[in-house]
């Protein structure tokens, strides 16, 4: 009982030791060094306490807020390089021409003016139909005809084209942009590993984006038809073939198809 009585008074004054210790704990963390926000303003004392009042502190915070700006900047420029490489941009396109020039058979050309929604099918050269080979010195009678009715025939399969103004629709224009808006930087370029055809015609399919950017895409057919630009000029060959009404044209395209 004594002994419990004689020890009360260490305890109580190691228990006041103990809050005090707390009490100045607690005081320090709340010191302005500690919890200053920046932007924030302190009032009265407190703005000349602690390290808000240190030009160090403020120097170093706003030159590690300067880098972190400029490295934001950067990674924003390089995600955005990266984009426009693999990909010629978003926007939709005003004008898409496709032109076909073989040495033996008329050349036409297809434009889709997406402005005013219409599609044109056109002859861009001169109608003519060569001559027949010359005959053989000892050619008798017969085989002058028979040459004179093949090249009939020939004139007859190869009627001149007639130029025609068809109209496109919403859904037709929104097929024909979903395949524009999809090139990529490699769609433009010609495959280094195709082989023209045997004719040897020349091919030649034209861009035009809102932006007036235009891409020209040129050769012989069979080096530069990349599937994307296949994808377009077949949309716009099918889309020629269900509203021409000439059957003149529709004729000459089925053929076409067939060689």
């Amino acid at each position: 009982m004594c002994k419990s009585f004689r020890s009360a008074p260490t305890f109580a004054h190691r228990s006041a030791d103990y809050i005090r210790s707390c009490v100045k704990a607690f005081s320090l963390s709340q010191k302005p060094s500690t919890h200053l926000r920046i932007g924030k303003i302190p009032s009265g004392k407190q703005a000349f306490r602690g390290n808000f009042a240190n030009p160090r502190f403020v120097s170093r915070n706003v030159k590690t807020r300067f880098r972190m700006k400029y490295v934001f900047t950067i990674i924003l420029l390089i995600i955005a390089t990266v984009g426009c490489e693999k990909k010629i941009n978003s926007n939709e396109a005003d004008l898409v021409k496709f032109g076909y020039y073989p040495p033996f058979i008329q050349h036409f050309e297809i434009i889709a003016n997406l402005g005013d929604k219409s599609l044109i099918f056109y002859n861009p050269s001169k109608y003519s139909i060569p001559p027949p080979p010359p005959p053989h010195k000892d050619a008798n009678d017969k085989e002058l005809e028979r040459r004179r009715i093949e090249h009939q025939q020939f004139i007859h399969d190869n009627p001149k084209l007639e130029p025609e103004y068809l109209e496109l629709n919403e859904e037709e224009i929104k097929a024909i942009q979903k395949i524009i808006t999809s090139f990529k930087e490699n769609d433009f370029k010609e495959d280094q590993k195709g082989y023209p055809v045997m004719d040897g015609a020349n091919t030649n399919t034209v861009i035009v984006l809102n932006d007036h950017r235009i891409y020209s895409i040129g050769g012989y057919e069979g080096t530069n038809n990349t599937k994307k630009e296949h994808e377009l000029t077949s949309k716009l060959f099918s889309l020629f073939k269900l509203k021409s009404k000439s059957r003149i044209n529709r004729q000459f395209i089925q053929k076409l198809e067939k060689r």
